[in-house]
């Protein structure tokens, strides 16, 4: 016999625990940052917004696992079994983690060219004029913003 009553859903339950303890873990990685002086802070620490996304994430997880736990025995009968998850999330991880990987030793705009088009024809995209115009206007836009009017240095 089962310890949780039969109207968890323990997927969602389980879920909701990972990003919880995620959440919390990456928390803690937010007190080994650099503190920087007020005076250069411009009125907020470079721990301010990791740490405000943190919080959100732990208590929206908190609210799914207290709705995962407390489902009506109507709504409990309706949870179907999850699907495995599909190739692609695993191929979208890989792509990702490359991304971080190679940003720092090519830099952010050739990084951009080739990952923008590799990741939306993995997807899918097939129509090459479409995204040439995307890609090519994302990337303009992220210099205009960040090099040109914010006068941010990029890698």
């Amino acid at each position: 016999m089962s310890d949780q009553p039969s109207n968890t859903d323990r997927r969602l339950l389980s879920e909701s625990i990972f990003i919880m303890v995620f959440s919390a873990a990456m928390f803690g990685v937010t007190y080994t940052f650099d503190r920087v002086p007020d005076i250069l802070a411009q009125g907020i620490q470079p721990t301010a917004f990791p740490r405000a996304i943190l919080i959100i994430m732990f208590v929206l997880a908190a609210m799914q696992a207290v709705k995962s736990v407390r489902l009506s025995p109507e709504a409990a009968s309706q949870i179907k079994p999850g699907k495995p998850v599909p190739i692609i999330v695993f191929i979208t991880t890989a792509m990702l983690i490359a991304f971080v990987v190679a940003l720092p030793k090519i830099g952010t705009f050739p990084t951009l060219i080739i990952f923008c088009p590799t990741l939306a024809w993995i997807w899918g995209e097939r129509r090459p004029w479409l995204m040439a115009f995307s890609f090519a206007g994302f990337i303009a836009f992220a210099y205009v913003l960040f090099r040109l009017l914010m006068n941010v240095p990029l890698p």
